[in-house]
């Protein structure tokens, strides 16, 4: 387009803040910043990936078309040099919106070798999948079975006159259902099964099974399998179903690095087997990380729309306004702007100590493992939910425009929410970190200093908190105030389960009774970790004094938010007062109006490309009800002027003539 729209081109001009300096911050660095430039057009300057048809094409074309380009994006990256791994995975998903088939193949099938095989079974099998010698997919999930592996069905018997295993879905709920690529795509699986020698179970384990023939992709023998049928809005994946049928696989091809099956049955067990959840740990920092991406697209396009609609006056006979301006819409808007701030931030952080536990897991130092696991458990099912509902507030803050494809946002929202159930339901992760948090209290309570994000279990106070005129603007300030009401509810949660074990429940009896409880202190730590986290990244950063006190806002209505929606556990034993409830709640209305004439450049500084975008709304220059007409041009629908429904159904209406029914 020729100019950018007035509206839009204001708030930019009325800015105080450079948005470039603050991508520079959101990317890590300003190498970073141009190493995704380097990448993103590397990767749209390729016919292959133009995305102008991406609201016109069937689910089938999808499909197609999202093989098609994973094939070429694996040579086009090898020709420049660019390993495929988590990282390079992170800018491409950004890039092209996710729509990339055999994801799997790089992020679970290829990592779990790596992990859990031998260097022989490495060696062999890695350099097979690096090569596209081999597609894989990752078995877990069963159609009974999701999060609890202990409850897999799928057996894996050893055979030791033929040093083979004997895979078998006994039940129609023990085939595996869900994993992505095994639908049509894939020929080998990572499996997980219950391993079984001489009649005794040893728990899951990983098995690498062929499911297809290499020769005509055919399904082998004693395989039973296809796609479970369409989804919504994530046609490019096709996830499967296997059912296995006495299927013999050798004895060399159980992932061996920790657990070992010798030739004659001897099971064996080397190193700490907790190095296992290594893997999902990594995957759960890839989730968190999409969960900042996609909030911030969403709000890419919601906040530059909402800045170029206008829509009716103030004042009787005045002009229509920038719906940004009512409070309504900013209301709506600004806490996920400030939500998406603060998940970057935190994935920063997590990643950090990710890399530092992986260099102490080298030194057969497990330490850390336990928090880290507990945390990506927690942030993965906090992140993912809350980023899911802001996301479809965006679309309805978009009025009528944000239901149409076109806009972008229903796309999103619809393959952004299943982030919510796939790799651990949200519900069942966040009762993982409340298991630990227990485990804490528990610990502090018999005199153990508990440190890492749970310390306050070890060291808190139970004084009431005491207000000033400017303390709801102090960062430190609305930490403790999230710190005491964690620790209040995990302390809660504690004493209830107590008191029902005391009263002749049994301990899972107790635990299920207090599930509710439960589930609402691991949000209450994940909002205190990300938030206290939020300020130690504020603390330690350089930049202008402008970008530094709108970040701070920032942070502040990420604490103002949770304690305005939160405000009945932060009264729990008069911490709080309904006095001091009421002067959050106005302050927070304040800080919603100082982020306001930001707001814009604020999600400019998300840097995303309009071939990124994928919106009609949301691209840079604003532009939105041109782009709007002339995408409605394109449709089929609209190719003729008369539609051919007319001639079979309607014409009777108009000429008298019998219908073709």
């Amino acid at each position: 387009m020729s100019s950018v729209n007035r509206d839009l081109q204001k708030e930019r001009d009325k800015a105080t803040i450079d948005s470039s300096l603050i991508t520079h911050i959101l990317d890590g660095g300003i190498e970073n910043t141009n190493y995704r430039h380097y990448v993103e057009k590397l990767l749209l300057e390729d016919p292959i990936f133009d995305e102008k048809d991406r609201y016109l094409i069937g689910p089938e074309e999808k499909y197609d078309l999202s093989v098609k380009r994973s094939l070429h994006l694996s040579k086009l990256l090898k020709k420049h040099n660019i390993k495929l791994d988590g990282d390079a995975l992170l800018l491409i998903s950004r890039t092209l919106n996710s729509d990339l088939a055999l994801s799997i193949h790089y992020l679970m099938f290829m990592p779990t070798i790596e992990r859990l095989g031998t260097d022989e079974q490495k060696a062999k099998w890695i350099k097979l999948a690096s090569e596209f010698k081999i597609i894989g997919t990752y078995a877990q999930t069963e159609l009974g079975h999701g999060t609890y592996l202990g409850g897999l069905e799928t057996t894996a018997t050893y055979d030791a006159s033929n040093q083979e295993f004997v895979l078998n879905s006994p039940t129609l709920t023990s085939m595996k259902w869900w994993p992505g690529g095994l639908g049509l795509s894939c020929n080998y699986a990572v499996l997980l099964a219950q391993l079984v020698i001489q009649g005794k179970k040893y728990g899951p384990h990983a098995f690498l099974v062929q499911i297809r023939s290499l020769h005509n992709h055919q399904p082998l023998p004693g395989r039973q399998m296809g796609d479970i049928g369409l989804k919504w809005d994530y046609s490019t994946v096709d996830n499967g179903f296997l059912r296995l049928d006495n299927v013999r696989i050798p004895r060399d091809q159980m992932l061996m690095k920790y657990t070992k099956v010798a030739p004659d049955g001897t099971y064996s067990t080397t190193g700490n087997i907790k190095v296992t959840y290594g893997t999902m740990i990594s995957v759960r920092l890839t989730i968190i990380a999409f969960s900042f991406l996609e909030l911030a697209r969403a709000l890419t396009i919601a906040v530059r729309y909402s800045a170029v609609r206008r829509q009716a006056p103030l004042e009787i006979g005045g002009d229509e306004v920038q719906i940004l301006d009512y409070q309504t819409q900013q209301q709506k808007l600004f806490p996920g702007l400030a939500t998406a701030y603060a998940f970057c931030f935190i994935h920063q952080k997590i990643t950090k100590m990710y890399h530092k536990m992986e260099t102490e897991i080298m030194q057969d130092n497990f330490q850390s493992l336990p928090e880290l696991h507990a945390l990506c458990c927690g942030l993965k099912s906090f992140c993912t939910s809350t980023s899911a509902e802001f996301i479809n507030i965006c679309r309805f803050a978009c009025g009528g425009q944000g239901l149409l494809m076109s806009s972008g946002l229903p796309s999103i929202y619809a393959r952004f929410s299943a982030s919510c159930t796939y790799e651990g339901d949200n519900t069942v992760m966040m009762l993982q970190l409340s298991r630990y948090l227990l485990k804490c209290l528990r610990k502090a309570q018999e005199g153990v200093t508990i440190e890492g994000s749970a310390s306050y279990l070890s060291d808190i106070s139970d004084d009431q908190l005491t207000t000033s005129d400017d303390c709801w603007t102090q960062p430190q300030f609305l930490c403790n105030a999230f710190r005491i009401r964690s620790y209040k509810l995990v302390m809660a949660a504690g004493q209830k389960i107590g008191v029902l074990l005391a009263n002749g429940k049994t301990p899972g009896q107790a635990w299920n009774e207090s599930l509710v409880q439960l589930v609402n202190c691991g949000k209450a730590h994940m909002q205190y970790f990300v938030l206290s986290s939020f300020v130690e990244r504020l603390t330690d950063l350089q930049t202008t004094f402008a970008i530094k006190t709108k970040l701070n806002e920032l942070c502040q209505l990420f604490g103002l938010y949770y304690i305005t929606r939160n405000r009945a556990d932060f009264m729990m034993d008069g911490y709080l007062t309904q006095g001091q409830i009421s002067e959050a709640t106005e302050i927070y209305l304040k800080v919603l109006s100082s982020i306001r004439p930001e707001a814009v450049s604020l999600v400019d500084a998300f840097d995303y490309r309009d071939e990124c975008v994928h919106s009609t709304l949301g691209c840079y220059d604003g532009n939105a009800y041109q782009r709007l007409y002339e995408f409605a041009n394109r449709g089929a629908r609209n190719q003729s002027p008369v539609h051919e429904t007319y001639d079979k159904y309607l014409v009777q209406l108009i000429k008298g003539k019998p219908s073709k029914l």
